[in-house]
């Protein structure tokens, strides 16, 4: 029996088009580390589940190939799709670094403002990972400038924003 823990999952790449006509399908992820073969993903795209059989790099992006795609008509029905993984089945990762579910729900305070909300998402920037944050979907920076501090056990995050910043 498993628990409702050991099903939790993470979104690890989105499906960004087809490459070649042999099946492989090129990916998009903010950490290629996730990625290997063997790996049993989810796609969105009416809830399939894959097996990755390989994977290169190619420019910003991967190139995978799933075990059953076998052709570019195949892997055209992946378009778009988003890939999600077992948390248990990825990688540690390194202190201080967090995945978006990590963060999704955590109550945010600012020294100054007090409470923000609570996180919706993550907007991911070349420049720096933003917390959009409560109804209003404001933009918090995840950078030690803004004495950001994260606290697991307790669900919450911490920050000084500066002045103005509410006005944005």
């Amino acid at each position: 029996m498993t628990s409702k823990a050991d099903d939790a999952r993470a979104v690890i790449g989105r499906v960004a088009g087809t490459f070649g006509l042999r099946g492989e399908v090129k990916v998009v992820t903010t950490d290629p580390s996730d990625f290997r073969p063997g790996l049993s993903v989810r796609a969105s795209r009416n809830d399939r589940d894959l097996v990755i059989a390989a994977i290169r790099p190619h420019k910003e992006r991967l190139l995978v190939l799933f075990e059953g795609v076998e052709d570019a008509t195949a892997a055209e029905t992946l378009n778009g799709a988003v890939l999600s993984a077992r948390i248990g089945d990825l990688p540690d990762l390194p202190p201080n670094t967090y995945r978006d579910e990590d963060l999704i729900g955590m109550r945010v305070t600012d020294e100054r403002l007090g409470e923000l909300g609570a996180v919706t998402s993550i907007a991911h920037y070349p420049h720096a990972d933003m917390l959009v944050v409560g109804d209003r979907s404001l933009l918090v920076p995840m950078l030690a400038a803004y004495s950001l501090v994260i606290d697991v056990a307790s669900k919450t995050i911490s920050t000084s924003l500066p002045p103005g910043f509410e006005d944005l």
